[in-house]
Formats: structure tokens, sequence, C-alpha cells
């Protein structure tokens, strides 16, 4: 355990190095440590939580009238890790893949737990345009309108997302709060063998039912908890999905 922590003191301290000379610092909010076969390959870091009002007013101070909440996480690999170092796990590249659970009014084409990524894509990754994401040194996205920060700060990360999921009203059932959670999971892709899930990060937020005109509360952010493997609904939601063929190439096995 002291090694993980001191392992992950030293990715995060270079995270902060290379962002601090331009902008804003990561503020990490919670570690998780990401292996496979009983070897560490790197660290899932989430960052600390942000509030905002239908993706604008972002304040890393909760507010009346916020809807949403936002966070970046990344993935810092080690030497072992590393695509150019030892690399144990034979990856060719790191992706982020999410799956998003709710009690929301949904439309015909959605359901209750669905991967967290447009119908049209190709493949399931949340690191992938349009959504917002980055590899290696990056700068943040350029929409600064949902970010807590003015300016776009610099972030290295083997690959990292910045997601600020929100929830008006109108998608609120009368009489129970809005919640909504989402597992992040690190995947290890090979371009000429199965994939491999890796370990995953569950997080979210729930707005509490106030009725009358005043409908739902404020977010309160539902902090990162650390999972050795994906769960039962994560791996269940591949299996079902069916938006994309991709599953066929994932092996949780």
């Amino acid at each position: 355990m002291k090694l993980f922590r001191r392992f992950c003191f030293v990715l995060i301290m270079l995270c902060l190095d290379l962002s601090s000379a331009w902008s804003e610092d990561l503020l990490v909010g919670k570690s998780c440590p990401i292996s496979f076969q009983g070897q560490p390959l790197g660290i899932l870091v989430f960052s600390k939580e942000w509030y905002h009002n239908g993706r604008e007013r972002a304040s890393y101070t909760p507010y009346d009238n916020a809807t949403g909440v936002g966070i970046e996480i990344h993935f810092l690999s080690n030497q072992t890790g590393g695509l150019k170092q030892q690399n144990i796990a034979r990856c060719d590249r790191y992706r982020l893949l999410q799956i998003r659970r709710s009690n929301l009014q949904l439309s015909d084409d959605e359901q209750e737990i669905q991967i967290d990524v447009p119908p049209q894509f190709e493949e399931p990754f949340y690191d992938h345009s349009p959504l917002e994401h980055g590899y290696g040194t990056h700068a943040s996205p350029d929409d600064l309108n949902d970010k807590p920060w003015p300016t776009r700060p610099m972030r290295a990360s083997t690959v990292a997302i910045y997601d600020t999921p929100y929830a008006s009203d109108h998608y609120g059932k009368e009489g129970e709060p809005i919640k909504v959670m989402f597992e992040t999971c690190v995947v290890c892709q090979r371009d000429q063998q199965y994939d491999s899930l890796l370990a995953c990060g569950s997080w979210g937020y729930q707005r509490d039912y106030m009725g009358g005109y005043v409908g739902w509360s404020e977010p309160e952010f539902i902090g990162p908890q650390c999972l050795n493997q994906p769960s039962y609904h994560f791996k269940r939601t591949l299996d079902q999905q069916k938006m994309m063929d991709y599953r066929y190439w994932l092996d949780w096995r």
C-alpha cells in the first residue's frame, strides 16, 4: 500500500508539473490502482468535481440552480504499463470505456443502463471525437463554458476524458430523486488479440426531489469508488448492447 501511494504521488506530481506551467493545476479527488495479472500498470485519477447549469456557469463550489456536475478522468501508465517500456499486458493503446445508469425519463432508443457514447459511434470508447478527451501532453477541451478554469490548462496523462453530465427538471420523474451513475473502466486495446477490461471507478450525482415549484435540488456529487474489475452491470451492458459489434472483441473472461 505504501508503494502504491508513493507511485500515485509521483505520477500525479508529474501531471501537476506539466500542467501548472500553463494554467490551473489538476485537483485530485481519487486515485485507483490499475493492474494486469497482479502487475501494476498505472493509476486511474478522478479530479475534484465541479458544478454547472446546463453546461454554463461552471464552478468548483456548489450553487443553487446547478443541474449537473463535471469531472476529468486520467489514466497514467507506469513503466510496466507503458506502451514503449516493458508493456507486460502487451497493449497497443489504452482506452476509457464508460457506462451510464439513470432513473431519468428516457426516449425510446435509450436504456436505463447503456454505454455512455452517442448511438452513431462505431466503437464504445469515450475517448473519441466529438466527446472531449486527450492523449499524452495535451490542452484541455476548448469549450470553457462548462469548465471551472478561465483558460485551457495543459494536462499530461496516457488517456483522459472530460465529462460534464447534467439532467434538467424536464427529465425527472415527479416524486423521485434524479440519480445518474457512471462506471469508467480502463481497456487494454490490442490490434492482433482480444482486448482486456481492466479496473474501474464508479461515480455520479443525485438531485433530490423538493416538490412544488422548486422541483429538484442542485446536484450532490457521489464521489468515485475504486473497482478492482468491471461490475456485473458493466459486463452485462456490453454483452447485451446492440449499438455496435465491438463487444465481440472484448475479452473479460
